[in-house]
């Protein structure tokens, strides 16, 4: 009899983290759906847009094998309309192979479910060490790198490299994680971390894996890490992923982060925040151009629409170095503000037509945002 069981909290929890990996749209049918395997004690569960795939392997209960594929929103939705105890079991039950039905029951809820085929999924890689190369990485560190290096992404069409992050392990030493989006760029560290002899270069992960990856490392504090082939694998106890790479030439980035600055402003990071909070009604019907008028001991903030009027705000501030007024997107600052943990912001800056680059007060801390300046 092929038929399966396994704890509700488990599946869900499975079936929820996999799901995230599957095409919402496209060409083919399948790839909304989630691969599901049980033989041997255990259950496989697959899902993937072929830019991704996230793979989940389960203890369970299992008779005779089967190998399937479900949609993945009808399994969600089914299981999110069950009332159950975490522990409580939930039966997977072939019960026609022929006309590909399957029920699933849990407790006093019973569904018959029409289950497809697997010929026409992608093929699933079998993780063996003699192609896989993985090595632990700190999730704490690496989390706010990524959380970081994720900030300049190219959120609109365009080339896929800018809609990327680099990975660049070149140097040997440590890490450096980048991205641009042609306006702004950002760049960071991750320290404490030995780079493997055998990836000593730069690797391009496209920006669909990077959430994904983050959502692995909750509630652990290392996640393995590494190459399989020619595609990063990042996996903890419960859950792999297998991200392609991007093929392309990554800008090189260290060449515009600014060697030397003339002028460095100190403001908190909060009364920034509200400054641009107060002006922003109006700067955003004038392509969200905020203009810093940086003296002495504040900035004034102000932004000009010629239909909406004018608003302006003053934050205080410490300057080294010559006033300056400069203008920047509201949004990009916005960014910047909402990923830092620190309470102090640097501010260094040439000229008003000189890209500025912000950095936090902590003088520990490696993450550099460059923002080009708008024409006021």
């Amino acid at each position: 009899m092929k038929k399966f069981t396994i704890e509700f909290k488990t599946l869900t929890d499975a079936v929820n983290t996999v799901s995230k990996a599957v095409a919402t749209k496209g060409a083919i049918p399948v790839l909304s759906n989630l691969l599901i395997t049980a033989a041997d004690g255990k259950i496989r569960f697959v899902g993937t847009d072929q830019e991704i795939m996230m793979i989940s392997n389960m203890e369970a209960n299992t008779e005779e094998s089967v190998n399937f594929t479900i949609p993945a929103k009808l399994i969600q939705e089914i299981l999110s309309s069950i009332t159950a105890e975490s522990t409580d079991i939930v039966e997977f039950e072939l019960i026609d192979e022929e006309r590909g039905e399957m029920e699933l029951r849990c407790g006093r809820s019973k569904f018959t479910i029409q289950i497809q085929g697997t010929d026409d999924f992608p093929p699933v890689p079998v993780l063996g060490e003699e192609d896989t190369s993985l090595f632990d990485a700190k999730c704490e560190g690496w989390s706010r790198a990524l959380k970081e290096a994720s900030l300049a992404i190219l959120q609109e069409e365009g080339n896929p490299v800018q809609k990327s992050i680099c990975f660049d392990f070149s140097d040997g030493i440590n890490p450096m994680l980048a991205s641009t989006d042609n306006k702004r760029l950002c760049a960071t560290m991750v320290k404490d971390f030995q780079i493997p002899e055998n990836m000593k270069q730069i690797y391009i992960v496209p920006a669909r894996a990077i959430p994904e990856v983050q959502k692995l490392m909750e509630n652990n504090e290392t996640i393995k890490f590494g190459l399989y082939k020619n595609q990063f694998l990042f996996s903890n106890e419960k859950f792999q992923l297998i991200t392609r790479l991007v093929e392309g030439r990554f800008p090189e980035y260290k060449r515009v982060l600014p060697k030397e600055s003339t002028r460095f402003v100190k403001v908190n990071k909060k009364a920034l925040a509200q400054g641009i909070k107060a002006v922003n009604p109006i700067a955003r019907n004038s392509n969200n151009l905020v203009n810093f008028s940086i003296s002495a001991n504040e900035i004034k903030l102000w932004a000009d629409a010629k239909e909406q009027g004018r608003a302006e705000s003053f934050v205080a501030s410490e300057l080294n170095g010559e006033p300056l007024s400069i203008a920047f997107n509201a949004k990009f600052i916005t960014d910047f503000i909402n990923v830092i943990e620190d309470e102090e912001i640097v501010i260094e800056l040439t000229t008003a037509n000189y890209p500025g680059l912000f950095k936090t007060g902590n003088l520990d801390s490696e993450f550099k945002y460059v923002v080009m300046p708008m024409m006021i």
